[in-house]
């Protein structure tokens, strides 16, 4: 059976039930697919002259795709997703660097030494705090030495100084004790 005729058949079902049994015979002999199609034939020849009508009713189903809410959706998501993984990117290289370093420390991870970090922990502290106490006294020993440094550089300006005044006397004491020619007239 052909699909228009099947669905034709199921047209006048519904028809039958819709409309009561005693429907005049004028009505009952025009069936609804012969109206719907007297109703296309009439729009397209009042249509056919018109071409700009004519040119929106083909473009119709591009016209009706482009109102859908739903149209573009999966287009606008991919961009967006590619946009957002372009911006990730950098992030995404650099943590995988970070991963493949990891996965190249982890053989060191399940050394000896690093397990007994835990069991020597209490050690470790104590050292530290030792190294603390060392470093805090070298610095008040450094101190020292510096304020020491200071005094001897003064010591030794001060005597560069009385041995300049000391040189400067005696300079003027020779030039004193020398004997002075008077010259003859």
């Amino acid at each position: 059976m052909d699909p228009i005729d099947l669905l034709e058949k199921r047209i006048e079902a519904l028809e039958l039930q819709v409309f009561p049994k005693e429907a005049s015979l004028e009505n009952r002999a025009q069936a609804i697919t012969d109206l719907l199609l007297q109703t296309q034939t009439m729009i397209s020849s009042a249509l056919s002259c018109r071409e700009a009508i004519t040119s929106i009713l083909q473009h119709m189903t591009t016209i009706n795709e482009y109102l859908d809410p739903c149209n573009g959706e999966n287009i606008l998501e991919v961009e967006a997703k590619r946009y957002y993984l372009l911006e990730l990117y950098p992030e995404l290289k650099d943590t995988v660097q970070l991963i493949g370093t990891f996965q190249n420390l982890i053989p060191y991870t399940n050394s000896d030494n690093i397990n007994k970090v835990t069991e020597l922990s209490d050690k470790l502290e104590q050292l530290a705090c030792t190294n603390l106490s060392v470093y805090e006294e070298s610095r008040g020993v450094t101190q020292d030495i510096l304020r020491s440094l200071q005094q001897y550089n003064d010591i030794t300006s001060s005597i560069q100084v009385l041995f300049a005044q000391l040189d400067r006397a005696i300079t003027d004491l020779e030039a004193a004790l020398q004997p002075r020619f008077i010259p003859e007239e």
